[in-house]
């Protein structure tokens, strides 16, 4: 085998072989060897410009070697002798931390070479525009990079493992006798120093004032900067150095030079790049050599005069942390995160938006395109209405316990969200005060993201088809090979991750998705429950196993439907469990899937002989399909099964939907009948009028007739009577008179003529009249009919709607409802449809576990590179980065929901370009700082973010000023866009196109979609929280009030007036109620109550729990650990938010007159005692003076009245 001449040399060393042998053939040639090895960006460039030079100089190309190949080992180590280092910052700790020579002049001229000025560093401009979006970034930047990662003990960081710290004052812990453990390859990460955080936060203080119980470091330290070595010595090639922003921003804050602070993205890699020159070291042939204890001080006194940090605020090196990294691992350890967790990916943000590629959900997130007109779904309450319509819920449902379906705005919060987001991109928010079902609603949204998957499945005959090839593929072991292969575009956005500052929180949601309890049908439904078993104990798996652990009952669950990932003692438990376990794991399942032997043999201990064959536990519990040609037929008959009950479930919603629109048509089809009716009577009036006059027509005409008869008769009998010819030839009187009679005669007779023709006329236009009007109301009789068989229709469809949906049926009658059976009603569909929805959840998870067997081989694939990639970095090469968003998807399709704290983002999706999450769950974002959800938001296609303002906003630790200045500069609105004041969530609810206002005495509030039934505490905590946060609008839906065994120790809930001396906030004498409580409690015979002390104040806190530390005997009769239950149940409000008890003590301190503004930071607004009232279930005792807190506030105010009441 070749020998890797140049394998410790960094690409910076490689860099200056070249620059010094860009004529030498062999040495280029031996450098282009080294770099088939490795595929950084600079590598890559290298390799370009050596295989430049030798076609130049040889006259042809020069092709490059495959870089598959693995390192092979280091060159031999060189020891050395290691100077005494003593762990603190004394003159003799100085005095042995002094670098020796070193002994070769080359290496004290390169290290001299090493001090380079780093030359001015950028500073940002301030925005002329107000709220620039790349400004509020630019200023979060700034304030994360003076918010470090801290630690009290060296184990802090070493997860608190003791034994995982070396002190280097017992010399170099690396070399040829470090020994690692069983299948790990051990890493030191040597920490270059500290910066003690009281001092520099006291230095910030001087400059920028001090807040109001604003969070102390409390002997905190941040380190200044690491280096992270094999075992030998020999600094890691990539990332093999970090460096602290804090370190470096420190001095400038000082000098109010806020501009650059917020550039920090472009100053680091100056800084590594310096750094990591200086530490990697040579010896005289140019051969690199272990790092000694010389170089690391060395490195800690550039830094230290680099960044300008006063000499008191730091501390010398004094240990390293031990790497254990798994030797299946692909990529190397990185470097502990020294910095804000945020820091990168606001920077990546930033490049995002600079360009143009941010996705819809960042850019409504930071400001830009934000809706701009909102519905408000709560003026009036009706204006809900179109958000809870049938064919907008999801096809399935979660089989909740009980079989209760969402009420009234916890179904309208889910189908907005999917009709808001399923087609297009974006991000709503929901505001979900206490109690209120969050994780009741998130567990629907799961349920419709898996359905979808499930439809998108349904589409391929042969699911192994939705995998296609790729050419690409990464060596495992000697001879084998995991090929990437690319998921179909249907199958990919519908991942689900769950996020949240709050660790806790999020660790609570994903880890009650899989509980038994959880599914109110989990005896029918299951999806890979041995292996969900096996993930949520992980000491039952073999994993996190310690001496003296004592054995807990097993955590039953029905389904492999979420897992608990963000940190990496998570990840490392999952990948374990799920699937590196060879009896119950996943990867175990899939072999057996493709119809591999995987009977495990079972040797003798003693002899090592196969003493049976079992099959893995995983095999008999779950029963795969063993054979491509079953695994295909039990996918077609779940297909099968799915479609059809989808389909009958499509039918019932689409009736039920059709039936709420004909209801919706009753009152405007009712309204004109009545209107058409209201027509009738004139109607028929105006017929009866046009036949009288046509009658009255008849009859004149009939006289006229009868008229004209008499004339003619008349001259008829005067003609008749004409005198003879001489009369007329003489013209006699007799003639004269005669004539003279008749042409009166004929003139009579014409004017009875014209009369009775003119009432001819008349009678012809009645006779038309009355024949109109006639068929008027003929065709109106016929209208009404009509509408009356519609109106009867409607009116029929009504009373089945009723009959069958009784008062769920969302009409306008809904809505006159009280308030409190308004929003306690599940809207529209009957429980038989519901229980159609879960059984078509059942059936989705059966189509997920029928394909995940018939694409197992391929599956295999994408899921054994996701184990070795599920850390940013873990793929080096471009090509294989481009798949990593098929292989989560992938996981996704086995595991559907992850959670991660906010803080996890970038170190698990780093590598996932924007949009490519499926869906993002935000839970607690109230309590997170805006700037903390940007990673998350940024790779997320949707984004539902959850939280309530009212309750504990994000702790800052910056003193107020300086954030106030570091906003001032940047030109942005500091009530807007930045903690405390702002949030992930209230951004949130300024991106989201749904709002909902509260009316209060302190003005009116503006939040999302709104969750109002509050089902965990009894009063008078539900009428405190509902009285001071909001306005009276929550329903108290909670079952008897059940005080317990301690309610019947310590009585009603009320308020324990205590009057003692304090010298700070902590008073003894409320301590020493609290105590007396704890003791009445045990001397009923409690053991571990369940119950949680609150405070407000930090000291309060530390000095409770010094005080129980002396109460031994009184834990010890509670069965519980000292230093376990106080560590869970005393604590600051801060830490409580999400937990619930079924008892809280609120010990309140602060009881001197001087304290005034302590109790009115603690009671205005009332965010703080709305959390410490709304932990209790059933009991809330407070204890402090009365009298002192009395003026503190109105929430203070309401409490008392209330626990007065109570008792």
């Amino acid at each position: 085998m070749k020998t890797r001449q140049y394998a410790q040399k960094s690409i910076f060393d490689l860099e200056a072989i070249f620059e010094q042998s860009s004529n030498n053939v062999s040495e280029l040639e031996q450098l282009l060897s080294e770099l088939t090895f490795r595929n950084t960006a600079k590598a890559r460039t290298l390799t370009a410009k050596i295989e430049q030079s030798l076609s130049a100089l040889s006259g042809h190309s020069v092709v490059a070697m495959s870089a598959s190949n693995p390192s092979t080992r280091h060159p031999d180590s060189v020891s050395i002798q290691s100077s005494r280092v003593v762990p603190n910052n004394s003159p003799a700790a100085e005095e042995q931390l002094q670098p020796k020579a070193i002994p070769d002049s080359a290496m004290r001229e390169k290290f001299d070479k090493d001090q380079i000025d780093l030359g001015t560093l950028p500073s940002i401009s301030p925005s002329n525009k107000a709220n620039d979006a790349r400004a509020i970034l630019a200023a979060w930047t700034a304030i994360e990079a003076l918010s470090p990662q801290s630690y009290k003990r060296p184990e802090d960081m070493a997860t608190g493992d003791r034994s995982r710290i070396a002190l280097l004052e017992r010399g170099v812990p690396w070399g040829p006798n470090a020994r690692s453990k069983p299948k790990h390859r051990l890493y030191f990460e040597v920490v270059l120093g500290a910066i003690t955080l009281d001092k520099a936060t006291d230095e910030l203080v001087k400059v920028f004032g001090e807040d109001e119980e604003r969070s102390r470091p409390d002997g905190k330290k941040a380190a200044i900067g690491s280096i992270l070595i094999d075992k030998e010595g020999y600094v890691l090639e990539d990332k093999g150095v970090a460096v602290s922003s804090f370190a470096w921003a420190l001095k400038p804050a000082l000098d109010l030079k806020l501009g650059s602070l917020g550039n920090w993205p472009n100053v680091e890699p100056r800084i590594i790049e310096h750094l990591d020159r200086m530490v990697r070291r040579h010896n005289e042939d140019g051969d690199p050599i272990p790092i000694d204890l010389d170089v690391v001080l060395n490195a800690y006194k550039w830094l230290v005069s680099k960044f300008g940090v006063p000499e008191h605020l730091v501390e010398p090196p004094t240990f390293a942390i031990k790497v254990f990294h798994h030797f299946k691992a692909k990529a190397p350890p990185e470097p502990s995160l020294l910095n804000s967790f945020y820091l990168e990916d606001l920077g990546e943000a930033t490049k995002l938006l600079e360009t143009g590629k941010a996705g819809t959900g960042l850019r409504r997130y930071m400001g830009i395109g934000r809706p701009d007109q909102k519905i408000d779904v709560l003026s009036p309450i009706s204006a809900v209405e179109p958000f809870v319509a049938p064919s907008l819920m999801p096809k399935a449902r979660w089989p909740s316990k009980g079989g209760h379906p969402l009420v009234l705005l916890q179904q309208a919060a889910v189908n907005a969200a999917r009709a808001e987001l399923n087609d297009a991109p974006g991000i709503i928010g929901v505001n979900g005060p206490p109690g209120t079902g969050k994780t009741t609603l998130l567990r629907d949204i799961v349920v419709g993201c898996i359905l979808d998957r499930a439809t998108a499945m349904s589409s391929f005959n042969k699911p192994q088809d939705a995998f296609s090839t790729t050419g690409e593929k990464l060596a495992f072991g000697s001879n084998a090979f995991l090929h990437f292969y690319k998921l179909h575009a249907s199958l990919k956005g519908h991942e689900i991750v769950v996020a949240s500052s709050n660790n806790k929180a999020v660790e609570n949601v994903s880890k009650e998705l899989p509980l038994k309890e959880a599914n109110g049908r989990h005896e029918q439904i299951s999806y890979f429950r041995s292996i969900s078993d096996l993930i949520a104990n992980p000491k039952r798996a073999g994993y996190f196993e310690a001496e003296g652990d004592t054995p807990s009952a097993p955590i039953e669950t029905w389904g492999l439907i979420a897992a608990a990932l963000g940190k990496s003692s998570n990840r490392g438990a999952f990948q374990q469990g799920f699937w590196w376990n060879e009896d119950g794991g996943f990867l175990t399942y899939l072999k057996a899937a493709r119809g591999i032997n995987v009977m495990r043999e079972i040797k003798d201990e003693r002899t090592g002989e196969i003493i049976d064959h079992v099959m893995p536990s995983v095999v008999v519990n779950e029963r795969p399909s063993t054979n491509e040609v079953d695994a295909l037929a039990a996918w077609r008959k779940a297909r099968t099964v799915f479609l059809k009950l989808k389909e009958t479930v499509d039918a019932e919603i689409a009736s039920i939907e059709e039936m709420r629109r004909d209801i919706q048509a009753l009152k405007g089809a009712t309204t004109e009948l009545q209107s058409v009716e209201q027509r009738r009577p004139s109607l028929n009036e105006a017929v009866e009028e046009a036949h009288q006059t046509a009658e009255s027509c008849q009859r004149e005409h009939e006289k006229a007739k009868s008229q004209i008869e008499q004339d003619k008769i008349m001259l008829d009998s005067h003609l008749a009577g004409r005198p003879g010819f001489f009369s007329r030839l003489f013209a006699t009187a007799a003639w004269k008179s005669w004539r003279s009679a008749l042409q009166k005669l004929s003139a009579t007779l014409q004017q009875s003529v014209l009369l009775a023709q003119g009432i001819e006329g008349a009678l012809e236009l009645a006779r038309t009249k009355w024949s109109n009007t006639e068929s008027q109301l003929q065709q109106l009789d016929q209208e009404i009919s009509s509408k009356c068989k519609a109106v009867s229709k409607l009116k029929a469809t009504e009373a089945e709607a009723r009959n069958r949906m009784g008062d769920r049926v969302v009409d306008e009658g809904f809505f006159e409802r009280e308030h409190e059976a308004i929003h306690l009603t599940a809207p529209w569909l009957p429980d038989e449809v519901h229980r159609l929805r879960e059984d078509l959840f059942a059936a989705s998870l059966a189509v997920h576990k029928t394909f995940v067997d018939a694409s197992a081989s391929r599956l295999q694939h994408n899921l054994g590179l996701m184990m070795s990639g599920m850390v940013a970095g873990a793929f080096q090469s471009s090509a294989h980065r481009e798949f990593l968003p098929d292989l989560w998807s992938s996981l996704f399709m086995v595991v559907p929901t992850v959670s991660t704290t906010f803080a996890s983002v970038r170190t698990m999706f780093g590598d996932l370009p924007p949009e490519s999450i499926g869906w993002l769950l935000i839970d607690e974002a109230g309590q997170a700082v805006p700037q903390a959800a940007v990673g998350a938001i940024m790779r997320a296609k949707r984004s539902i973010v959850v939280g309530d303002p009212l309750q504990i906003p994000p702790v800052v630790s910056l003193p107020e000023k300086l954030n106030a200045e570091i906003c001032k500069f940047f030109n942005i609105d500091q009530i807007e866009w930045s903690a405390p004041a702002a949030s992930t969530q209230t951004l949130a609810d300024q991106a989201s196109r749904f709002k909902s206002t509260f009316v209060t005495d302190i003005g009116d509030r503006e939040v999302g979609l709104p969750l109002l039934v509050h089902r965990r505490c009894q009063n008078p905590m539900f009428e405190v929280s509902n009285s001071i946060a909001y306005a009276g609008q929550m329903v108290h839906a909670v079952g008897p009030k059940r005080p317990g065994s301690i309610g019947s120790a310590l009585g009603q809930s009320r308020w324990i007036d205590v009057n003692g001396d304090a010298e700070t906030k902590w008073c003894p004498d409320e301590g020493d109620a609290v105590v007396q409580m704890l003791k009445e409690l045990a001397a009923s015979g409690i053991t571990n109550p369940d119950v949680f002390i609150i405070t407000p104040f930090k000291i309060v806190e530390q000095n409770m729990r010094r005080r129980l530390d002396s109460e031994t005997d009184l834990l010890r009769t509670f069965g519980v650990k000292l230093d376990e239950w106080c560590r869970d149940r005393v604590g600051t409000i801060h830490t409580f938010q999400g937990r619930e008890a079924d008892t809280v003590i609120l010990l309140l301190g602060a009881p001197k007159a001087s304290q005034q503004r302590a109790r009115q930071w603690a009671a205005s607004p009332p965010n703080i005692i709305n959390v410490a009232v709304s932990r209790a279930k059933q009991n809330l005792y407070v204890v402090g003076s009365a009298a002192a807190w009395a003026g503190a506030g109105t929430s203070l105010q309401v409490l008392h009245r209330q626990l007065a009441k109570s008792a």
